[in-house]
């Protein structure tokens, strides 16, 4: 048996800005995607869809038939023919897609592939790059660097996000804290967040990643709101924990500037400050509906059980994963 996994991530500075140049730093959190392959020689790939619950299968010819068909859908996207949410006509497209990626002509392995997570899926935790990566893990004939999986995380992940970073793609496959400023990666060490700092999660957006990016680049491609949010960078990695605090609630505004913070999460938000406290939004947040996936918040003194939050939000507390997306046989 093989078995592969890979963590989340949750960016601490910098979501929308790392797409225009400014640096941005995430961090791995301890929650996973893991997966584990029953191998036999069927020449078959079973496995029940973490998305739809449908049970799937695919042999090699029909993975490679559905890659190329996937990378036409892309390449029409780049020429306007298509929309961004429109690449991938399913969610486990994707998956299919990282599979042959993987693979790279080699034969493959038939057998059962089971899932287990605890990440919550569309929530800005990086759950796209965790499942590529522990796909990557599981099927790629060689092993790769931690730098080569990023890359390839990166270029499978574009068929979701588009012209995206290399943000969720270097924080699931290396681990630890990472700051990206275009191709530019470097791991950091640990930002020391006090036991005062939560993740809440506030439902799933009804935009994609893919979406807000766009709507983002098309309004502010050119605007100084990224200087902005390069000072708060720049101050980030030095600042103590009460100027971190402050550095959170203006990224908040600057986010919700951007129009990406839906007004149930800016009342959430407004609730945490007033306990004194700081919030934003971890990810591209959405440009429809009430839900933003994930927040990042710090409450001194408190938890979030203090907010009475309402279904289906629920929290945990922040910790930092050190260890990248691995695979390993049992």
């Amino acid at each position: 048996m093989r078995a592969a996994s890979a963590p989340g991530k949750i960016i601490l500075t910098g979501e929308h800005a790392v797409v225009h140049g400014v640096p941005a730093t995430a961090m791995a959190v301890k929650r996973h995607i893991r997966a584990l392959l029953l191998e036999d020689d069927s020449g078959v790939l079973r496995w029940k869809d973490p998305f739809s619950g449908r049970q799937i299968s695919y042999t090699h010819a029909q993975l490679q038939q559905r890659s190329e068909l996937l990378a036409l859908r892309y390449d029409a996207w780049q020429q306007g023919h298509l929309a961004i949410h429109e690449i991938l006509p399913s969610p486990t497209d994707l998956l299919v897609y990282s599979v042959a990626q993987a693979l790279q002509g080699t034969d493959l392995p038939g057998g059962d592939l089971t899932w287990r997570s605890d990440l919550p899926v569309g929530s800005g935790m990086g759950s796209s790059a965790a499942f590529i990566a522990v796909l990557l893990r599981l099927f790629s004939p060689e092993v790769l660097s931690a730098e080569a999986l990023m890359h390839q995380v990166h270029f499978c992940e574009r068929l979701q996000h588009g012209k995206g970073s290399y943000i969720d793609a270097a924080a699931v496959s290396l681990g630890g804290c990472v700051a990206v400023q275009g191709k530019n990666l470097t791991s950091l060490a640990s930002p020391a967040l006090a036991e005062d700092w939560y993740w809440i999660f506030t439902g799933v957006p009804l935009s994609s990643t893919g979406e807000c990016v766009d709507r983002v680049r098309q309004q502010f491609s050119h605007s100084e709101i990224w200087q902005a949010f390069a000072a708060i960078a720049r101050q980030w990695h030095t600042a103590t924990v009460t100027e971190r605090s402050e550095l959170v609630r203006e990224n908040h505004r600057l986010l919700c500037r951007l129009g990406v913070v839906p007004r149930a999460v800016q009342a959430l938000i407004q609730q945490i400050e007033r306990l004194g406290g700081a919030a934003k939004i971890s990810g591209a947040g959405s440009i429809h509906g009430e839900a933003a996936g994930l927040v990042l918040v710090w409450l001194p003194g408190l938890n979030p059980a203090a907010l009475n939050l309402p279904e289906p939000m629920h929290w945990g507390v922040l910790e930092e994963e050190v260890q990248g997306a691995v695979s390993f046989r049992l």
